[in-house]
């Protein structure tokens, strides 16, 4: 062996060293195929892919392969790599037979409302954002856009009014369900239920409304009623805090202004 390879100067020849005959570690041509050197033929052990954004297609030298997305989750959506599909899921009432998303229809006022399933719970994926004759509900800081992004905070009793046919606002009880299935702890559960998280439930934080009339926690905490009282003056809710990645449920004030998720009967 020369004193060059010795210090690691090889003469290449292709992937070859002409003077020791040492096969290189690195430097391998995987233009074509990112599991195979298309200069030596070595076949690589360790998957050098990137199935990342398709999982049937390489993002590196485009080698394709079959059936590697996975559906369970959302039938027009891939867990693993997000890629979406269309025209797939089996409807019953807009929600699919198979993987529980989908879209409600609202009749009374035409809104479209994006609906998932988590465990055996159908719920909307977004804040509920309808007005209602009872109760008192609010436009964070007195904004329009806020609505548009965040929902109306509402108070107790115009939570309980504004509820369309077939869906209902949580119990204590299924809180907790979906806190159980999602993992049983305070950030696991944060992580899967915030925006971008894995359970697709993409929490927004549109903050809460004191009964003095203050908003507060605009993108810094998310606060959803539930049905279930606490005695006379208190009424369970669903908390998530962002400077605490922490979710479970609190007590919390009536004559506050909370967001709304709807359960599906």
């Amino acid at each position: 062996m020369s004193f060059k390879c010795n210090i690691g100067l090889h003469s290449w020849d292709g992937c070859t060293c002409t003077e020791c005959g040492k096969t290189r570690d690195t430097g391998h041509e995987i233009a074509a195929d990112c599991g195979k050197c298309s200069r030596c033929g070595e076949v690589f052990k360790d998957d050098q892919h990137d199935w990342s954004a398709d999982c049937d297609k390489c993002a590196k030298c485009g080698k394709t392969r079959d059936n590697q997305h996975n559906w369970l989750k959302d039938c027009e959506k891939c867990s693993k790599c997000g890629k979406v599909r269309s025209n797939v899921h089996l409807l019953a009432d807009g929600v699919c037979k198979v993987c529980g998303h989908g879209t409600f229809h609202d009749d009374s006022d035409g809104s479209i409302h994006k609906v998932i399933k988590i465990g055996d719970q159908v719920i909307m994926a977004e804040n509920f954002s309808k007005k209602t004759s009872r109760g008192n509900f609010w436009e964070y800081d007195d904004k329009d856009g806020n609505v548009i992004k965040y929902g109306y905070l509402y108070d107790w009793e115009a939570a309980k009014s504004v509820v369309p046919a077939g869906w209902h606002l949580p119990t204590k009880a299924e809180w907790e369900a979906l806190y159980s299935f999602l993992g049983g702890d305070s950030k696991k559960v944060y992580e899967k239920l915030k925006a971008g998280g894995s359970s697709d439930f993409e929490s927004l934080f549109g903050g809460e409304r004191y009964s003095r009339g203050v908003f507060n926690s605009l993108g810094a905490s998310a606060h959803y009623w539930s049905r279930t009282a606490e005695g006379e003056n208190e009424v369970w809710q669903f908390k998530l805090g962002v400077y605490t990645e922490s979710a479970g449920l609190e007590k919390g004030d009536p004559n506050f202004g909370y967001s709304i998720r709807l359960f599906k009967d």
